[in-house]
C-alpha cells in the first residue's frame, strides 16, 4: 500500500463519499479507497496497477495520458485539471454517469503522483435536470411552456415556418363550473392527442391558461386542417362527454418568432364571432383593430379598479297596456382616452382578461342598490349573468350576500342567462337554476330562438321567461318567418307556463304584431332608450301619479 504521510489522512480517505485515486507520473492507479470500488463496480485490487483511463468513457480516455503529459509544473500550473470538472465516469458494467473531477500533482522522493478526487453527480444531475424540465414544461399538460416552446423553436429555425394558436372558448367556465381536476384532465388529453399527430419537426407549446401554439413548417395550411380534426373530438371525464370549440389563428408567412407568434395570437383572439371555432389566417389590417383591443385592455382594467363604469337601466313595458313592470341593467364606459366603448366590445375582453366577474357583482350590486330606491316596489330589475358568472359553484351565495345587502327581496331580481350557456351543461346549469328559483330569484333565458338545441331541454329548465331574440323582432311584422318562429315561441311559452319578452322593440307596427302574437312584455327604444337611474325612477313616479288620477 502506498505510505501516506499521516494516518489520520488515510483514515478520512477511507471514509470519504467520493472516489480518491493516487496515480504515478504514467497515470497507473498506486492507491484507491473504499469509495471507488462502491462507485465504479471495480474490486481494489483490480485498480492497482491499472491505467487511471480505466475509469475514462471515450473519447477522454485516449486523450488522458496526454495531459499528464502535458502537465508543466515549472510554469506554476498546480492543478491538471482542477477543481469541479463535471465530467463522464466509466464503471465496470460499461454504464456511464456524471462525475464532478479535481485532479492535483505533488511530489514525494523526487516522484511525481497526482490525487485525483472523483464525486458521483447522477443525483445532483438528475436534480439539475428536473428542474430545468420544470422551467421549460407546463406542469399540468407536460407541454412546453412559452419559456421551452421559444428555445425549442430557435433551435429549430430554419426553412419556411408558420405558427398557429389555438383556444378552448369553454375552458375559463368549464374550468370554473368542474375545477381543476377537469382543466388538468383536458390539458393532458390535448397534450397526448397532440403528441401522436404531429410530426417529428412540428413543436407544441402551452403559451396560455386556454391557449397553445404550434410550430409548423411551409404545409401549415394543410397540417392545421389534420390537426384541427383531431383536437375537436370530443373529451370526457368520467361519464360526462363534452364537445369543445377550438379556434384557431395561423400567423402571416415570414418573421421571427416573436412575430410569428404575435400574428397567430392577433388571428385567434381577434377572429369574432364569425370565426369562434374556425380556422382564422393573419389578415392585414388587423393590427389596427389589435391596438384598439390592447388599448381597450388595459384601460378596462383601470375602469374596473376604480369604479368607472356606469349603470343604465332600460324599462320593460307590459304590451297590454304600455305600464313599465321591470327594468334591465346594463352597463355603460365611457373613457376620457377611447372614449364611449359599446358594451359589445369590451365584454368579451372582460371574459378573457377575468374580469367579467367583476363587473357583473359591481352590476348587482349597483342594480339592487337602484332597485330597492325605486318608488314601485313590484318593479323588478334582470341583471345579465355570462356563462362564465353562471357556472362559478359561489353563484348562490354571491346572490344571497348581495341581496341581504341591499334588503331587496329575492323576488325583486331576475337573472338573464343565454341560452347558448345554458344548453352547454344542461344538469350543471339546472342544478344552478333550480337553486335560485328556491331562493326565489326570477329566472330570464335570453336571445331565445338563435340556439340549436334549446327546445329540447327547454322543459328541463326553471326558467319563468323567454326573451324572444331581437333578430326576430327586428322583421316583424313583414317576415313570414320571423313571424312563424315568434308565434311558435309564444305558444311554446304558453304551454309551459312561461311569460314572453320581446327585445329591440322600435316600431309601433312590431308592438302591435307582438301584442297580437301574445307576447307580454316589450322592452326597447319604443318604449324607452336605457336610462340613467334618476331618470327611470322619475318616469316610475310619473306612471304611479298618472294611475292615481
Amino acid at each position: 500500500m502506498f505510505d501516506y504521510d499521516s494516518a489520520a489522512i488515510a483514515a478520512i480517505l477511507g471514509t470519504s463519499l467520493d472516489a480518491v485515486f493516487t496515480i504515478d507520473a504514467q497515470g497507473l492507479i498506486v492507491d484507491t479507497n473504499p469509495a471507488a470500488t462502491r462507485m465504479f463496480g471495480w474490486q481494489r485490487e483490480e485498480f492497482l496497477g491499472a491505467n487511471i483511463s480505466l475509469i475514462v468513457p471515450s473519447p477522454l480516455k485516449e486523450k488522458h495520458d496526454g495531459f499528464l503529459r502535458a502537465f508543466r509544473p515549472d510554469r506554476g500550473v498546480k492543478h491538471v485539471l482542477g477543481s469541479g470538472q463535471r465530467l463522464d465516469g466509466l464503471r465496470k458494467d460499461g454504464s456511464r454517469f456524471p462525475v464532478e473531477v479535481g485532479i492535483s500533482a505533488f511530489e514525494r522522493d523526487g516522484q511525481r503522483y497526482f490525487t485525483g478526487f472523483v464525486r458521483d453527480m447522477s443525483e445532483r444531475q438528475h436534480a439539475e435536470d428536473r428542474m430545468r424540465y420544470l422551467a421549460l414544461h407546463d406542469a399540468e399538460s407536460g407541454l412546453l411552456n412559452y419559456r421551452g416552446f421559444a428555445e425549442q423553436c430557435a433551435a429549430a429555425a430554419g426553412g419556411e415556418r408558420r405558427m398557429a394558436v389555438f383556444r378552448i372558448e369553454e375552458f375559463r367556465r368549464f374550468s370554473v363550473a368542474y375545477g381543476e381536476r377537469w382543466s388538468i384532465a383536458t390539458v393532458q388529453e390535448i397534450a397526448a392527442r397532440l403528441g401522436t399527430a404531429l410530426a417529428p419537426h412540428e413543436i407544441a407549446g402551452r403559451v396560455r391558461e386556454d391557449s397553445f401554439a404550434l410550430w409548423l413548417g411551409d404545409d401549415a395550411g394543410t397540417r392545421i386542417e389534420t390537426l384541427a380534426a383531431v383536437l375537436r373530438e370530443p373529451y370526457a371525464l368520467d361519464t360526462t362527454v363534452f364537445l369543445l370549440t377550438v379556434t384557431f389563428g395561423l400567423s402571416a408567412p415570414g418573421g421571427d418568432f416573436a412575430s410569428l407568434l404575435r400574428t397567430a395570437q392577433w388571428a385567434c383572439y381577434r377572429a369574432g364571432a364569425a370565426g369562434r371555432g374556425g380556422i382564422n389566417a393573419f389578415a392585414e389590417g388587423l393590427q389596427q383593430s389589435v391596438v384598439r383591443e390592447l388599448g381597450i385592455e388595459s384601460r378596462l382594467r383601470e375602469a374596473v379598479r376604480d369604479n368607472l363604469l356606469t349603470l343604465v337601466l332600460q324599462p320593460k313595458c307590459r304590451l297590454a297596456d304600455r305600464r313599465i313592470v321591470g327594468a334591465e341593467a346594463l352597463v355603460r364606459w365611457s373613457d376620457p382616452l377611447l372614449g364611449a366603448v359599446p358594451p359589445a366590445e369590451f365584454i368579451p375582453l372582460a371574459e378573457r382578461l377575468g374580469l367579467v366577474g367583476k363587473i357583473t357583482d359591481w352590476m348587482l350590486q349597483r342594480s339592487l342598490a337602484e332597485i330597492a330606491a325605486c318608488p314601485d316596489p313590484t318593479i323588478s330589475v334582470a341583471v345579465n349573468f355570462s356563462a362564465l358568472d353562471f357556472y362559478h359553484p359561489d353563484l348562490v351565495v354571491r346572490l344571497c350576500d348581495s341581496l341581504d345587502k341591499a334588503a331587496v327581496p329575492p323576488d325583486r331580481l331576475v337573472v338573464e342567462l343565454t341560452e347558448s350557456a345554458a344548453v352547454h351543461d344542461v344538469p350543471l346549469v339546472n342544478g344552478r337554476l333550480q337553486a335560485l328559483r328556491a331562493l326565489g330569484v326570477g329566472i330570464s333565458l335570453d336571445d331565445f330562438g338563435t340556439g340549436h338545441t334549446a327546445l329540447a331541454y327547454l322543459r328541463q329548465f326553471a326558467v319563468d321567461s323567454l326573451k324572444i331574440d331581437i333578430a326576430f323582432v327586428r322583421d316583424l311584422p313583414d317576415s313570414s318567418p320571423a313571424l312563424g318562429v315568434t308565434r311558435t315561441i309564444v305558444a311554446l311559452a304558453r304551454g309551459l307556463g312561461l311569460e314572453t319578452i320581446a327585445e329591440g322593440v322600435e316600431t309601433e307596427a312590431q308592438a302591435a304584431t307582438l301584442r297580437e302574437l301574445g307576447v307580454d312584455v316589450g322592452q326597447g327604444f319604443l318604449f324607452g332608450r336605457p336610462l340613467p337611474p334618476a331618470e327611470f325612477h322619475r318616469r316610475v313616479r310619473e306612471q304611479m301619479e298618472s294611475a292615481r288620477l
